[in-house]
């Protein structure tokens, strides 16, 4: 009932456009009308009447009919658009069904030592603005010692909630990132968004 109360009802948004749309395009043509000594006034008159006699004649299927037929397949398909477009959070689909079976496998997270928490809220951080997490950017944001950062680290991987990469190259360099134990790990425990 409460998710229901939020936002208006389709029907109620649909007659609330099309009452918008009919006084903007009669304000527009008496507007037009006035001050630019147009007659579209009588011209949309005329045309509404013999609309209004098209509407009325008398036919196997009367018109107006049809136009009702019409406006239902129209209303129809517009409804079914509204209510099955995808209102995804930030994360898809897929990652949501990942993480419930995940859940489903692994229903409790490890118990983590302070250093261990300060380094899962690091690599957190680097992962929510996009960044790249290696020894030294840890060491700095938890202000602890090398030696500490990769015991923590090592211990964190044995626990899988960390992934280390190396890359190769000349200059090969070590990253590290939440595996997704790890990113539900934090999202829960560490209360981040």
């Amino acid at each position: 009932m409460a998710a229901q109360s939020e936002h208006f009802p389709l029907m109620l948004k649909a007659m609330a456009c099309s009452a918008a749309i009919l006084l903007l395009a009669g304000a527009a043509i008496i507007l037009l009308d006035i001050y630019f000594e147009l007659t579209l006034v009588a011209a949309t008159t005329d045309w509404l009447l013999r609309f209004r006699n098209w509407l009325l004649l008398e036919t196997s299927i009367p018109n107006w009919s049809l136009l009702v037929m019409i406006a239902i397949v129209i209303g129809t398909v517009c409804v079914a658009i509204h209510y099955a477009r995808v209102t995804d959070g930030t994360y898809g689909e897929l990652h949501e069904i990942e993480r419930k079976v995940y859940k489903k496998n692994n229903p409790q997270f490890p118990q983590l030592t302070d250093n261990q928490t300060l380094l899962m809220e690091a690599l957190a951080y680097h992962a929510n603005f996009r960044k790249v997490a290696n020894l030294d950017s840890v060491c700095k944001l938890v202000s602890l010692s090398t030696v500490e950062v990769e015991t923590g680290l090592k211990q964190l991987q044995a626990k899988r909630l960390v992934r280390q990469k190396v890359t190769r190259g000349t200059f090969g360099a070590t990253t590290f990132e939440l595996t997704l134990a790890g990113k539900d790990y934090a999202l829960e425990r560490l209360e981040l968004t």
